[in-house]
């Protein structure tokens, strides 16, 4: 087996793994090792690959914080540095963090336009799923419960179109439970009227 391919975080697992299962290494992984400046050498490769990515989880943890207590786009910036980022890097850090929170606020509120997008989101999904399932009835002579599946994934796009809002807004998510409970009882009395 050649480890030439494997990445140093790859070297560095299956090293570890082989000392905890063998209590040794290969003779064709000590030499990747040795070739590849020895064990602490491949050790600070992985740590310094890990360096940005838990940098920009701590700036947006920070952010986090800041942005909830109500802190200004320019305080924020001013209150966190960063020594392993350029200027430039941090305020893009900065903006895409503050940029998912504004999107994430704003997906998760309630507001006017939730509820009455809500609401015609409900009435036109649920017309439209008891057709399709008394359709289904009619079609298969049995009611088939996994199409209720497909109900609530089209009441929830009817719904997410008219409130522009996803499914972690609790009334979007409340909306597309009740658009298909509605569904169902409206498509049995579409088909008892058609059937009768």
């Amino acid at each position: 087996m050649s480890y030439k391919k494997y990445s140093d975080k790859e070297i560095l697992e299956s090293y570890n793994t082989m000392i905890d299962y063998s209590g040794k290494a290969d003779d064709k992984m000590l030499l990747e090792i040795e070739v590849r400046g020895g064990i602490e050498q491949i050790n600070k490769c992985v740590a310094d690959e890990n360096i940005i990515p838990d940098e920009i989880k701590r700036i947006n943890n920070l952010v986090n914080e800041l942005y909830g207590e109500n802190i200004s786009y320019d305080k924020i910036r001013t209150e966190i540095r960063s020594d392993i980022l350029s200027d430039d890097q941090l305020t893009k850090v900065i903006e895409t963090a503050i940029g998912d929170l504004i999107s994430y606020y704003r997906d998760t509120s309630i507001s006017y336009k939730t509820v009455i997008g809500s609401l015609f989101g409900v009435i036109v999904s649920s017309f439209l799923g008891a057709i399709i399932w008394c359709y289904s009835i009619i079609r298969t002579g049995k009611m088939y419960y996994i199409i209720t599946g497909a109900i609530l994934i089209i009441s929830y796009i009817i719904i997410r179109f008219f409130t522009k809002q996803s499914s972690n807004n609790v009334l979007v998510f409340l909306a597309t439970f009740i658009s298909a409970f509605i569904s169902i009882l409206l498509g049995l009395w579409f088909f008892k009227i058609l059937a009768g």
